[in-house]
């Protein structure tokens, strides 16, 4: 068996790889993906997706992208946390948007 780390460092790791993940399989399924700055935040770019339930992003630590990503050249659409899980669980579901 493997050892497995918890600190909160690992968990946002493995995080990101995730969300680079989901980004990766959505453009090969055709849906927007890439990477915008945010202006406030320019060290953290944001991971953009198109999903059909809406926009999503995520903040990364630019150190830890992995690859060559396309520039997201949309405006940010100014959904908050809590959208943002709504789009996932209605993308998770096949429910359309709203």
């Amino acid at each position: 068996m493997t050892e497995q780390s918890n600190t909160l460092d690992d968990a946002y790791f493995d995080r990101n790889q995730a969300v680079m993940a989901l980004a990766k399989l959505a453009m090969l399924h055709g849906y927007k993906a890439g990477i915008r700055i945010d202006p406030s935040e320019p060290d953290w770019p944001v991971l953009m997706i198109d999903l059909p339930s809406g926009q999503v992003g995520w903040h990364l630590p630019e150190s830890e992208l992995i690859g060559t990503w396309p520039e997201y050249d949309q405006a940010w659409d100014g959904h908050n946390l809590n959208e943002k899980r709504q789009r996932m669980a209605r993308f998770l579901t096949d429910e359309p948007e709203d």
